[in-house]
C-alpha cells in the first residue's frame, strides 16, 4: 500500500507541474511531464485527458488522436471527452467514426446538445462529399483536355468551332481547332497584345480582347487585323451585347464597368459577309488554317494530360509570376485548358 500511495503521489506532482508548465506556455516540457505522469500511473486518465487537449492545441492531431482513446478505454463513459474527440475526428475528415462515437452520448446528458449539433454537421458534410463524388464521376466522363496554353485567361469559340484563347503569360492569343490537335499564333506583341485576359467575339468572328498591361481594348476582324477601341485602365472582363451593339468592359483600377458602342463594326462586318456570299470563292475557308508565316503547332501526348486544378483566385485578384517577377492578375494554373 505505501508503494502504490507513493506512485500516486509521484503522477500527481507531475500531473500538477504538466498544469504549470502549460500556463508558463512551455508546450513541450508540459507533454513531456504528463507523458512521464501516465508512465508512472497508466490508469490516470486526467493525464491522458490534458495531453490530448493540449495536444491537439498545437496541432499534432495524430498524437491527440491517440490520447484520446487512451483515455476512452478507460473511461468509455467521459461524454466530454467522447465530444472533444469526435470533434476533432470531424476537423481531420473521419466522419464515420466521428459519428459512432458521438452515437454514444446520451441525448439527455449535457454534452447531449452539442453532440447532436455537431453531428448534424457531419450528416451534412457527408451529403456534401457524395455529391462532389458524383460531380467528379461525371466530369471524369465528360471532361478532356484539348488543349494547352501557358496560363490561359480569355476562352471564345468561332464560327467553325476553332477555340481562340488568350494567354497572360505569353502576351499572345493563341487558335486552337476544336479537336485540340493543332494551334497557332493568332496574335502577339506585335500585334498590340500584352497581357490579355477578358476575350469576347460576335457573329461576324471579330474578337475584342481587353489588353490588362496594355490598358487598352483591341478588336481584331476574323482576318486577323487590329484595331484599337479605347483606352482603359487594367480592363479585365470583357463581355458582349450584340443585340444592342456594344461591349461592356470592367476596369479594375476604376473599380467600373465601361461601355463601348461596336454598331459601326458590326454593319461594316454585315456588309463583308454579304459580299462574301455574293462571291463564294472569296469566303475563307472553314476550320483552322495557320497563315503562310506561322508554323502550325503539334501538340505532343504529354500536353493532352491536366497539369492541375484550378487555384482559388485571392481577394486582390493578384498574384506574382516567378517567370517576370512582376504582379499579374491571374490565378489559373498554366498548361490548363478543359472543354466541358
Amino acid at each position: 500500500m505505501p508503494a502504490f500511495a507513493s506512485i500516486e503521489d509521484d503522477a500527481t506532482v507531475l500531473y500538477n507541474k504538466g498544469i504549470d508548465l502549460y500556463e508558463q506556455d512551455k508546450i513541450e516540457q508540459s507533454i513531456a511531464t504528463f507523458k512521464k505522469a501516465i508512465s508512472i500511473n497508466p490508469e490516470f486518465y486526467e493525464a491522458y485527458y490534458n495531453l490530448a487537449r493540449i495536444q491537439e492545441s498545437v496541432g499534432k492531431y495524430q498524437d491527440a488522436i491517440l490520447s484520446y482513446e487512451a483515455l476512452l478505454k478507460l473511461e468509455p463513459k467521459d461524454y466530454e471527452s467522447i465530444y472533444q474527440y469526435s470533434n476533432l475526428l470531424y476537423k481531420k475528415g473521419y466522419l464515420a467514426k466521428a459519428q459512432n462515437y458521438l452515437s454514444k452520448i446520451p441525448a439527455g446528458d449535457e454534452f447531449g446538445a452539442k453532440a447532436k449539433i455537431l453531428s448534424d454537421k457531419i450528416t451534412k458534410r457527408q451529403s456534401e462529399i457524395q455529391e462532389e463524388s458524383r460531380v467528379k464521376a461525371a466530369q471524369s466522363i465528360k471532361t478532356s483536355i484539348v488543349g494547352s496554353v501557358p496560363a490561359p485567361s480569355g476562352l471564345v469559340i468561332d464560327s467553325n468551332g476553332n477555340m481562340i484563347v488568350a494567354s497572360f503569360s505569353q502576351s499572345t492569343i493563341f487558335k486552337i481547332s476544336s479537336d485540340g490537335l493543332n494551334k497557332f499564333v493568332f496574335a502577339g506583341k506585335e500585334k498590340g497584345i500584352d497581357g490579355p485576359i477578358g476575350i469576347a467575339i460576335d457573329s461576324f468572328d471579330n474578337i475584342y480582347v481587353a489588353n490588362y498591361n496594355k490598358g487598352n481594348v483591341v478588336c481584331f476582324d476574323k482576318k486577323g487585323n487590329p484595331n484599337v477601341l479605347m483606352y482603359v485602365k487594367k480592363p479585365y472582363c470583357i463581355n458582349l451585347d450584340e443585340k444592342n451593339s456594344k461591349i461592356y468592359v470592367t476596369e479594375q483600377q476604376n473599380n467600373s464597368v465601361i461601355s463601348y458602342d461596336i454598331s459601326d463594326i458590326l454593319k461594316l462586318s454585315s456588309v463583308q459577309k454579304q459580299e462574301e456570299m455574293k462571291n463564294p470563292e472569296t469566303k475563307q475557308e472553314e476550320g483552322i488554317k495557320a497563315p503562310e508565316h506561322e508554323k502550325v503547332i503539334t501538340f505532343p501526348t504529354t500536353d493532352r494530360n491536366p497539369i492541375g486544378t484550378p487555384s482559388i483566385i485571392e481577394s486582390n485578384f493578384t498574384r506574382t509570376d516567378p517567370q517576370t517577377s512582376i504582379t499579374a492578375p491571374i490565378m489559373v494554373p498554366a498548361g490548363s485548358l478543359f472543354d466541358y
